[in-house]
């Protein structure tokens, strides 16, 4: 079974919480939901907020638009 990204919602990741990378949006899972999605951590993720990497990846298809050359479209499975 996988688990949702906070970021994109595809099943990508092994465990929540893992600090797993999603491969289909690059955001690494540091445990960040919905009641602290506007938070800005300063760790893993840097300067983002889950806010702002969702708007990121429905704006271009990344956390951010640094990491578009890492980023895959996601599988059916995954959706």
């Amino acid at each position: 079974m996988l688990y949702r990204c906070p970021c994109c919602g595809c099943r990508t990741l092994a465990a929540p919480e893992s600090l797993q990378l999603c491969p289909v949006c690059w955001w690494e899972d540091d445990g960040q939901e919905d009641a602290d999605a506007a938070e800005v951590r300063l760790t893993v993720n840097g300067a983002l907020s889950l806010n702002d990497a969702r708007t990121h990846y429905r704006e271009c298809g990344a956390a951010h638009p640094r990491f578009l050359p890492y980023v895959r479209k996601p599988l059916a499975s995954e959706q």
